[in-house]
């Protein structure tokens, strides 16, 4: 049985990932996925205080399964 692993920005409730295929066309994001793990990572390269917000990891499984993860980027 193969699940799905999805990102979703709340921001705009945008489709960032599915799977290790990028929706956006933003190509700072990126998910990271280890064979044989069950762990994903939703990597975003040089963080802006934009990417603040709430984003959702979304498992494609039945019954469907999510995590909210809320970003806070602070500015040094």
């Amino acid at each position: 049985m193969s699940l799905q692993v999805s990102w979703v920005r709340h921001r705009d409730v945008h489709l960032l990932t599915v799977g290790r295929y990028t929706y956006t066309s933003d190509q700072r994001f990126r998910a990271i996925h280890q064979p044989h793990s069950e762990d994903w990572t939703l990597q975003i390269k040089y963080p802006q205080h934009r990417d603040s917000g709430v984003y959702e990891c979304q498992v494609s499984s039945t019954p469907h399964l999510s995590h909210f993860i809320h970003l806070t980027v602070i500015e040094i």
